[in-house]
């Protein structure tokens, strides 16, 4: 991966505070086993794609989206930030959001302005300097699943919530007591643990504690195992494991108060086997609307030692957790 970074130019716009700016897709650069003809990128088998590197401050702006046609394989449309480059971030080493493309459409990324950074190296020992992760967004990617992909991309931007909306994009309102909103719909089959989806973090700002999360699923085999996890791919543990309710027909959990903190940030993923996503329904129960559901809770956070080793809560000493680093006494 750091040998694609260094073949990628890092100056692809000058950025406004005012208006829209547009990412060039002349500036995707093809990863193995992808190619690009024109607008439209074919990625071959097993998370094939590009980036597109950006390398700029975007906290002028609330959202990065993608037009897109002809979209085949349920590509994904993503953005990563720069720390995980710099040797010198205690924080999570990779951070990115994706939404999946098929057919034709629009689909949008809420920029993280709110996960702090930590800063720092073994000689300093680490500073928190109150950073963001809109400060450095380094690349926009594309990139297939576990099959083959293929997108033709009509343009991508960024800009203001108001200018994704006017574009068509979908900028999420709080449902009515009793309603739902619709944070992802399609048809994914998840016939391996290579297969994922995600919800973007720019649904949970409207979430409040108590809110539901339904899925809706169709054709479940015998070992039909649905987990929620975290959007951050360096750190897979699991947001809730088997802890919800679930049937052939859905699987559903209440945010409770310490998830609303996680998912705001970050969004959510989902990854599993056995069963085909249809729906995921954001639903705000009335007084008489669903019981007895589970709450969707964070598992106690896991720590390390500086060495990278995973630690339990009686090490004693400098230990990361959350991304954050601290003394444990």
């Amino acid at each position: 991966m750091k040998k694609i970074f260094t073949l990628i130019a890092m100056a692809v716009m000058a950025m406004s505070a005012n208006a829209k700016e547009e990412v060039a897709i002349e500036s995707f650069v093809p990863w193995d086993n992808c190619t690009i003809e024109g607008s439209t990128i074919t990625m071959g088998s097993g998370w094939k794609g590009g980036a597109i590197a950006v390398g700029a401050d975007m906290t002028a702006y609330d959202y990065v989206w993608i037009k897109f046609s002809n979209a085949t394989g349920s590509p994904n449309f993503g953005i990563t930030y720069d720390e995980w480059l710099k040797n010198e971030s205690w924080g999570p080493s990779y951070a990115s959001t994706q939404s999946v493309m098929e057919g034709s459409g629009i689909v949008g990324i809420k920029l993280d302005k709110k996960t702090v950074m930590v800063h720092g190296n073994a000689e300093t020992d680490g500073v928190g300097i109150g950073d963001v992760y809109a400060q450095h967004v380094q690349q926009v990617t594309i990139q297939g699943q576990s099959g083959e992909a293929e997108v033709t991309v009509e343009g991508i931007w960024f800009g203001t919530a108001e200018e994704f909306a006017a574009d068509g994009g979908d900028v999420p309102v709080r449902p009515e007591v009793g309603g739902s909103l619709t944070m992802w719909e399609g048809e994914l089959v998840y016939n391996g643990w290579g297969v994922s989806s995600t919800v973007d973090a720019k649904y949970f700002d409207v979430a409040e504690v108590g809110d539901i999360i339904y899925c809706t699923v169709k054709d479940v085999t015998e070992d039909y195992n649905p987990l929620f996890k975290h959007q951050d791919y360096s750190d897979f543990t699991e947001l809730l494991n088997n802890d919800f309710d679930k049937d052939e027909t859905h699987f559903q959990a209440t945010i409770d108060e310490d998830a609303l903190a996680y998912l705001q940030p970050n969004g959510l993923r989902f990854q599993g086997v056995g069963f085909t996503l249809i729906k995921v329904e954001l639903m705000v129960p009335s007084s008489t609307g669903i019981a007895n559901v589970k709450s969707l809770k964070s598992q106690k956070a896991v720590r390390y030692n500086l060495a990278g080793q995973k630690v339990d809560q009686n090490y004693k000493g400098i230990v990361i957790e959350n991304g954050k680093k601290f003394l444990s006494k």
